[in-house]
């Protein structure tokens, strides 16, 4: 398989960057995402959100740069996969939300699917030179 080097760097920062974003945006509303949590009905919802804000801002941070991607792409698509089962449960939801809770799950089946194809091609920046 043949890839570009630069299109494959801009990608995998594209895509970690939703993941650093919705983490710290979640650090600087931290008590609101605790509840929002809660009424999903999620265990230990501040442990919860503290090791959500680790693998969006941390894992987000380690694919941008390279660093272990494909063992920490396969760890934020499994993480994704989970919160996409919890939040975003369009055959539960009332028909006002429907659509946009089943717009939201593909985005996030989307999303898992790239994190899948960057785990796949083993391109970390430290074998790129």
């Amino acid at each position: 398989m043949q890839i570009s080097p630069n299109l494959y760097r801009i990608g995998r920062v594209l895509l970690a960057s939703l993941f650093v974003i919705s983490g710290v945006m979640k650090i600087a509303a931290f008590s609101g995402t605790v509840g929002y949590m809660t009424s999903l009905g999620v265990p230990l919802a501040t442990f919860a959100v503290l090791a959500t804000i680790l693998v969006e801002v941390g894992g987000g941070l380690a694919i941008m740069a390279g660093w272990n991607t494909r063992p920490i792409a396969i760890v934020v698509a499994l993480f994704t996969v989970a919160a996409t089962l919890t939040a975003h449960r369009f055959w539960a939801a009332d028909p006002a939300n429907a659509q946009n809770q089943l717009i939201n799950f593909l985005k996030n089946i989307s999303i898992i699917g790239a994190l899948l194809m960057l785990a796949a091609v083993d391109t970390d920046s430290k074998k790129q030179g």
